[in-house]
């Protein structure tokens, strides 16, 4: 092994991956990309209800919001 395996990998936990549920605006999220710079997250918005003119309610799910954030964010990483 390389002399400094054993760093890299104890620095690489703790840095955000593509696929990674995170905690994020008191929600879990999913991490979307990640770049040097910046990670992308999945927000999940809460659902609509809208009533047409001549109906009955109908419940809208929106996309998800993608918020940008540093890819060194210190936030709880929930699932890898």
């Amino acid at each position: 092994m390389p002399p400094h395996f054993h760093q890299d990998f104890m620095t690489n936990i703790y840095t955000l991956r593509a696929g990674d549920v995170v905690e994020y605006a008191g929600q879990p999220c999913r991490v979307i990309r990640v770049t040097e710079s910046a990670a992308v997250v999945a927000v999940v918005q809460k659902p609509r209800t809208i009533t047409p003119r001549f109906g009955k309610p109908v419940t809208i799910q929106p996309a998800p919001k993608l918020e940008r954030i540093s890819a060194n964010a210190e936030i709880p990483i929930l699932n890898r």
